[in-house]
């Protein structure tokens, strides 16, 4: 996987666009698409008392990944799947040790709803994305501190432009959050995105480059979250999913040069 040409990277395409249709973003520059299945906030359920007899059903709290075709795998571009899970409490580790869909995924995005939940993803949670709601205005102030600690642990931070595209309090709060990346921790560590849910709303690479300049970010930096960057958050997403291994190397023996008489 890591030695794959991902090239110009989009790694949040709503699962509510048409798969099949996928291949017109080649046209935009694109190389890699990451599929986005979006999990809302699911509270505890109640415990009820097990029946003798009864097997206890498994609720997987995560859904399956959307069907890929098998011929569109075959194409020229890369199409990954992404799974973005928002939670407010550290437990939300439970859930994921506990799920089996959630190892179906190539990437894991995170949207922390509280202080508490920020804290968490910084230093703890094993994911590769830590992202926002851009229709609302964070609730906890985003520190130095805990950015640079993300930063140090491989993780990226998200920017998505096409709810910025449709309205004007999600383009007010993805403008103010992009200036507090860049004030917390020089803009390090980014993605941009689109986040549609329409074809519609995607654009080309050189418009994303641009639009970097807006969010506080120099023309290199523009380029890097849409490549650099993403490619080294596909490889470190892939080695989160293949676990730790060690290689051990040792020397082989030398053979003497023989020499055959004829």
């Amino acid at each position: 996987m890591a030695h794959k040409n991902w090239g110009f990277c989009d790694l949040s395409v709503s699962r509510d666009c048409d798969i099949t249709k996928i291949y017109c973003l080649q046209k935009l520059g694109l190389n890699t698409v990451a599929i986005n299945t979006h999990v809302e906030e699911i509270g505890d359920e109640p415990k009820k008392k097990k029946r003798k007899g009864e097997t206890k059903e498994k609720k997987d709290f995560v859904p399956d990944p959307v069907d890929i075709p098998k011929d569109l795998n075959k194409g020229e571009i890369n199409i990954l799947q992404r799974v973005t899970i928002e939670f407010s409490e550290s437990s939300i580790s439970h859930k994921f040790n506990h799920s089996e869909n959630i190892r179906k995924y190539d990437i894991i995005a995170v949207v922390p709803k509280t202080l508490q939940a920020f804290q968490y993803a910084c230093s703890s949670l094993d994911v590769d994305i830590i992202t926002f709601d851009p229709q609302i205005r964070l609730s906890y102030k985003v520190s130095r501190k805990l950015y640079n600690q993300a930063v140090e642990r491989g993780l990226f931070f998200e920017l998505m432009y096409s709810p910025a595209i449709k309205d004007s309090t999600a383009r007010k709060n993805i403008i103010s959050m992009a200036h507090t990346y860049f004030a917390v921790g020089k803009s390090n560590n980014i993605v941009i995105t689109s986040g549609a849910d329409n074809y519609n709303l995607i654009r080309g690479v050189h418009d994303v480059i641009n639009l970097g300049f807006i969010l506080g970010m120099n023309s290199n930096q523009s380029l890097d979250s849409i490549r650099n960057n993403a490619r080294r958050l596909i490889i470190k997403a892939e080695g989160r999913k293949s676990g730790k291994h060690y290689m051990l190397v040792t020397p082989g023996k030398k053979e003497k040069n023989k020499t055959v008489k004829e």
